[in-house]
C-alpha cells in the first residue's frame, strides 16, 4: 500500500503545458487486456502522438534479435552447462523455439522467455497501440533504444543470468501461476499488488533479484522520466509503458511529481 498503488491511466499536467496521459500496459496478448475501457480509448484518440518504451516494428525486431544471440563460437550449453540446457530446451519448445534455435540464445533471453506465458495469436498491448497509432496517422516515438532494452537484462553478470535461468526452469509451473496472478492484478488495476509480486524474492536476501529490479525498473524509470520531458512539454501525448514502471516511490509517476508535474488518476 502506498502512493500510486491503484489505477492504470493518469493525467499529467504542469503550468503552461497541455495535458498528457501516462498509461500502464502489460506485455501479453490477452483479449481482456486488449479490450480497452472508454477512458483509455478517449485519451488515446484525443492525443497527438503515442510514446512507448521502444519501437518494435519490423526493423526494431530485427535489430533486437541480433542482441539475443551469442557470439560466434559460443553456445547456450557451454554458457550454462549441458544439464541445465537439457531441462530448458523442452520448455522453450512451448514458445516455438526449437532445440537448434535455442543453442544460440543468450541466457537472459531464455529466462525472460520462461517468465512469460506461451505465445497466443494476439499481439501484446504495446504493439496493438503502436499499430492503432500508425493507422490513425499519429506520431510514434520510443523512450529507449533496442540496444538499451537488451542491455537492461544482458548487462547482468553471467552468474546472475544462469541463476535466474535455473530458477525459471526449476519453478516453471509455479511461475506460470504467478503470471496469471500478475494478469489478475493488472485487470484489477492494482499496481500495489503488481509491485508486491514483482518484488517477492527480494525479501529472501537474494541479491541477484535486487540487481535485476535495479536494472529492469529503477534505472529505466529515471531514464524514461528524463526522456518524457520533451513529449510532456509538447502536450497531448499518450505515454504507454509497462504498469510496473508506474508504481511506488521510485516509479515514474512519483518521479514526475518530484519534478513539479501534477499527476491525477483517471482510470
Amino acid at each position: 500500500s502506498g502512493r500510486f498503488d491503484r489505477g492504470l491511466l493518469f493525467q499529467v499536467t504542469k503550468a503552461g503545458y497541455p495535458e498528457s496521459h501516462v498509461f500502464g500496459t502489460i506485455h501479453v496478448g490477452d483479449p481482456r487486456v486488449l479490450a480497452l475501457p472508454k477512458p483509455v480509448t478517449d485519451a488515446f484518440e484525443k492525443s497527438r502522438g503515442l510514446v512507448i518504451e521502444v519501437i518494435l516494428d519490423a526493423g526494431g525486431l530485427a535489430a533486437f534479435s541480433t542482441h539475443m544471440l551469442l557470439e560466434p563460437g559460443k553456445t547456450l550449453p557451454t554458457e550454462i552447462g549441458q544439464p541445465l540446457f537439457e531441462r530448458a530446451a523442452p520448455l522453450l519448445e512451448r514458445y516455438a523455439i526449437p532445440r537448434e534455435g535455442a543453442l544460440r540464445l543468450r541466457p537472459w533471453v531464455v529466462f525472460t522467455t520462461l517468465n512469460l506465458p506461451p505465445p497466443s495469436d494476439l499481439v501484446a498491448l504495446d504493439l496493438e497501440l503502436m499499430h492503432k497509432a500508425q493507422e490513425s496517422g499519429k506520431a510514434v516515438q520510443g523512450l529507449e533504444s533496442v540496444e538499451e532494452q537488451a542491455a537492461a537484462l544482458g548487462g547482468l553478470p553471467l552468474n546472475d543470468q544462469i541463476a535466474l535461468l535455473n530458477d525459471a526452469v526449476c519453478h516453471y509451473d509455479a511461475i506460470q501461476l504467478e503470471v496469471a496472478g500478475l494478469l489478475r492484478a493488472y485487470l484489477d488495476r492494482d499496481l500495489g499488488m503488481l509491485m508486491a509480486l514483482a518484488e517477492r524474492y527480494q525479501a529472501s536476501g537474494q541479491d541477484r533479484y535486487s540487481r535485476l529490479m535495479d536494472s529492469l525498473l529503477w534505472k529505466r524509470n529515471r531514464l524514461m522520466v528524463e526522456r518524457m520531458a520533451p513529449r510532456l512539454a509538447e502536450g497531448s501525448s499518450f505515454i504507454a509503458i509497462g504498469a510496473l514502471h508506474l508504481a511506488g516511490e521510485r516509479g515514474v509517476l512519483a518521479l514526475l511529481e518530484g519534478l513539479g508535474y501534477r499527476v491525477s488518476r483517471v482510470y
